[in-house]
């Protein structure tokens, strides 16, 4: 599953064929349940399980696999963050606005960063143990009504104020709004 929003569904940018782009080794998926019967023996998802014994070690081996996901493939891209006094969390087209909004602050002598989650699922729960002593705010910046902020909260555990900002009806947050959010939290800090 992919979490994106509209606008990047809808973006175009030009492709650059003639560079080189990575080569991954995908292992076959004997796994999956697509209807191909030709190829192997035909798979079936069960997780009803009527012996209590037999629905426990079942629940003991998703949470092993939900644990070795949490550990091995939390993906995020930190941007900025060295020294930052405020950190914008944001994804998809939110996060490319992000970008410019951090260039503004810049010229007014804010020190901004981003995390950018890749991965929902694992929450990237790692970026905010890396966060420097410097960061006193997060904003989350969301075009939705904040389904990423208790996420955020979550893994922040209450070191730090988390804020939100969003948009929604398909509104796209300029990155001057991000700006002044920002500039907000941070007058409002240093009153």
């Amino acid at each position: 599953m992919i979490a994106v929003d509209g606008l990047i569904g809808q973006m175009m940018e030009p492709v650059d064929f003639d560079k080189e782009t990575p080569k991954w080794e995908l292992k076959e998926k004997t796994w999956a349940a697509d209807g191909n019967r030709k190829n192997r023996e035909k798979n079936i998802i069960n997780s009803l399980y009527l012996d209590p014994n037999d629905l426990e070690n079942h629940n003991l081996m998703l949470k092993t696999k939900y644990d070795e996901m949490k550990a091995k493939h939390q993906r995020y891209e930190m941007i900025n963050v060295e020294n930052a006094e405020i950190v914008i969390v944001a994804f998809g087209s939110t996060s490319r606005i992000s970008r410019t909004a951090i260039e503004l602050l810049k010229e007014e002598g804010i020190n901004c960063g981003i995390v950018r989650p890749i991965t929902i699922y694992p929450f990237p729960s790692n970026a905010f143990n890396e966060l420097p002593k410097t960061v006193k705010d997060i904003l989350v910046v969301e075009m939705n009504l904040g389904q990423m902020v208790d996420d955020v909260k979550l893994y922040v555990e209450g070191r730090l104020p988390v804020h939100f900002y969003g948009r929604v009806g398909g509104i796209v947050p300029e990155a001057e709004e991000i700006r002044d959010q920002v500039k907000k939290i941070v007058g409002e800090r240093n009153e």
